[in-house]
């Protein structure tokens, strides 16, 4: 969907956006998340170099992935939702790149924890800020809250782990994206489904 396509009403809702339009990026939001929760799982003993790799690479893909997704959204440009959400994303990619180059396993712990809380902030944020005034219509809603307070839950906590070295760092974000991406999956299922039903159901 490209820009011209968006609809410009300042109280537009995310339900003006089809299920068809949305489900492919949040299933492959949930599968890079899971991947790189199973990658923490069995990633016996991670040295500085591959927590800040598999940091990197995750970073920048959530962060491609959730640009895509947003840009899916019926939101105008200048909605407080659709910049706070893409804002969280920009700041995903910049913390991917910089951990890949630093390689440094405070900064991956302080950078991650807050691109992490920045975008469970922001998903939060989404979910409750409703222009219209028509509170608990997106069908996002739910998801972005648990999602949020995950992703906001777990940012706030990786800096305690920071002394425990790569491994807890590993476990605490891969715990998380676990949850994450079990949620987005059944999410991306449900959209799935909802996309397939012939009009008028």
């Amino acid at each position: 969907m490209n820009d011209t396509a968006v609809p410009q009403n300042l109280n537009a809702a995310v339900t003006d956006t089809p299920a068809s339009a949305l489900w492919q990026p949040v299933m492959l939001r949930s599968m890079a998340t899971l991947l790189f929760g199973i990658v923490t799982v069995f990633f016996g003993a991670p040295d500085t170099l591959g927590l800040c790799l598999n940091f990197g690479w995750y970073f920048l893909v959530l962060a491609g992935l959730h640009y895509w997704f947003v840009r899916r959204l019926a939101l105008p440009r200048a909605d407080a939702r659709r910049l706070a959400l893409l804002g969280a994303a920009g700041l995903l990619a910049v913390a991917g790149v910089v951990i890949f180059i630093a390689i440094n396993t405070a900064l991956a712990a302080w950078l991650g924890a807050a691109a992490l809380a920045v975008m469970g902030g922001a998903e939060l944020f989404a979910a409750l800020h409703n222009p219209s005034g028509k509170a608990g219509k997106s069908p996002l809603r739910s998801d972005w809250l648990i999602s949020g307070v995950l992703g906001l839950g777990t940012g706030l906590l990786l800096p305690f782990f920071a002394a425990a070295g790569p491994h807890a760092l590993l476990g605490v974000a891969g715990g998380g994206a676990l949850m994450t991406g079990a949620l987005w999956l059944l999410s991306a299922l449900t959209m799935r489904h909802d996309a397939r039903k012939p009009k008028g159901k």
